[in-house]
């Protein structure tokens, strides 16, 4: 597949995302979001680029020369905003859509934006806070790139992401199963 082929696989998949922030796929979005993490931190520490690190435009630390056709990034930025994204996953966008231009990367490191893609294919945004990134109520602690460095590789293929999800759900079912059974019943 050329550049461009890539490059617009990725603006129409990106085109498909619903911006929530849904929480039934939280383990799965957090189990992608340290895998972005770690292969962020490999491509930050490959390009002496640690003060960049987590979220910047690896592209243009590769080949400045090489950037997605303009237009295109206009287009998904446009169609992403007005579906809801905020403005970091809006530059992340962006972002990977350099990424996919580059006709190689230059290196054996790991697409650093595939999990990020699927992150937001699952459920969209994700927000800051107090070193945290978020998914509805759960968290990745952001930590160091020096943390992310350390880990190994996680599964993230759709099976094991599945696999999580469906189990955190059946975790939060029997919850709510229980609660309501320990409510006290309403004459009437």
């Amino acid at each position: 597949m050329s550049a461009d082929e890539r490059t617009r696989a990725l603006a129409d998949r990106l085109a498909r995302v619903e911006w929530l922030d849904d929480d039934e796929r939280a383990p799965s979005r957090a189990r992608l979001m340290s895998e972005y993490l770690r292969r962020a931190a490999l491509w930050a520490q490959r390009l002496d680029a640690a003060g960049r690190w987590p979220f910047f435009d690896i592209a243009q630390l590769v080949d400045p020369g090489t950037r997605a056709d303009p237009e295109l990034v206009r287009e998904v930025y446009a169609q992403v905003a007005a579906r809801g994204a905020n403005h970091l996953d809006r530059r992340l966008c962006e972002y990977a859509l350099h990424f996919a231009a580059l006709a190689e990367p230059g290196s054996a490191l790991p697409d650093p934006f595939a999990p990020l893609i699927e992150l937001f294919e699952r459920g969209g945004q994700f927000h800051q806070e107090a070193g945290l990134i978020y998914f509805g109520p759960m968290g990745v602690k952001l930590g160091s790139m020096a943390d992310h460095l350390a880990v190994e590789p996680v599964a993230t293929d759709p099976a094991a992401l599945d696999a999580l999800d469906a189990a955190w759900q059946a975790r939060r079912e029997e919850m709510r199963r229980r609660v309501r059974a320990g409510r006290p019943q309403r004459d009437g």
